[in-house]
């Protein structure tokens, strides 16, 4: 099965595949894919004629193919995309004959939004070897640094260490939103090209003092008095930063501290933590700064505090306010 990287590469060199199965939880891989076949393989004075958008909803199998199996119109290559079509899955079986004798002169193109498909299935594995099948994969949190240190160089910026992490911290493995953000950076002021924390403010809208990132990097260091001040603002700003958001990300910070305290060897521990190596240090800080027997208090009394957020066993008429205050208290 073909990479992501290897696919663009192909593409960017017009080696085309006869048939392409796109498929996949993560949208962003095969919206870039979609958009690469659709730059590339017919000219843009040729696409009237050579380029067919279809949607599985809208169409069939049969048609796909013959349109697929039509010459082109001055131009090389015809690009025949059919986009959601997961719908079409159950008709893959009728791409056999096309794949004994696929048009040389045509790209026929499948974008499937769907968590997977046979791979036992003859048709499927005939794509796999002889044409090109690719499944576009979720990705980890502590692959999504790469990830974003790829995207900033093919756009041509820099982010500084501090805005890379409030952007990560923040965005976390929702990909397509880095390229929007980033759009927005580069858009909002083009003369730029390195970036810092206080573009981020201002064009991202993520606060570069009171957000969650600083709030768990200000507890790892130990620094009581500027988690204090965190807490109390989002005590006092709640619709900015409801309570059950915060806990949402506190809850699995202090669980992966506690399993760095029982890692053996530390070596691999943004794997095994499942984290960017970018947070790797302040994890280890933390760990540092709140023994294993304190953690799992603090475990504990969060999800003690996300139940009431919830409503199971929260008492009555308790407000975000005073969820903060036990969040402190906890903390603190």
């Amino acid at each position: 099965m073909s990479s992501f990287e290897s696919i663009k590469s192909a593409i960017s060199s017009k080696n085309y595949p006869a048939v392409a199965v796109l498929y996949g939880e993560e949208p962003f891989f095969l919206k870039e894919l979609s958009k690469l076949f659709e730059n590339n393989v017919v000219p843009g004075d040729a696409k009237d004629f050579n380029q067919h958008i279809l949607y599985g909803k809208d169409t069939s199998m049969g048609e796909a193919i013959q349109r697929a199996r039509a010459l082109p119109m001055f131009s090389d290559r015809t690009l025949v995309m059919v986009r959601e079509a997961q719908h079409l899955s159950k008709q893959l079986g009728e791409l056999e004959n096309y794949l004994d004798h696929p048009n040389p002169s045509a790209v026929l193109v499948f974008i499937m939004h769907q968590k997977s498909l046979d791979k036992r299935l003859k048709v499927v594995k005939r794509i796999d070897k002889e044409q090109l099948l690719f499944e576009s994969k979720t990705i980890y949190e502590n692959k999504v640094g790469g990830f974003l240190d790829d995207l900033l160089s093919s756009k041509g910026v820099k982010l500084s260490r501090k805005a890379k992490q409030l952007m990560l911290f923040s965005i976390s493995t929702d990909l397509s939103r880095y390229e929007r953000e980033i759009d927005k950076l580069t858009t909002a002021e083009p003369a730029v090209s390195m970036f810092d924390e206080t573009h981020i403010e201002r064009h991202v809208g993520i606060d570069r003092h009171y957000n969650v990132f600083e709030l768990t990097k200000a507890l790892s260091e130990g620094n009581h008095k500027k988690s204090a001040s965190i807490l109390g603002y989002f005590s006092r700003n709640t619709k900015d930063h409801p309570p059950i958001g915060t806990l949402a990300v506190l809850y699995p910070f202090f669980t992966k501290v506690f399993k760095l305290h029982t890692l053996s060897n530390t070596k691999d521990a943004s794997r095994v933590l499942g984290i960017s190596p970018y947070f790797l240090s302040e994890y280890q800080s933390a760990a540092r700064n709140f023994p294993m027997k304190r953690i799992t208090k603090i475990i504990s009394s969060l999800r003690h505090l996300d139940m009431k957020c919830k409503g199971v066993g929260g008492a009555p008429g308790l407000n975000d306010q005073q969820i903060y205050q036990d969040i402190a208290i906890a903390l603190l």
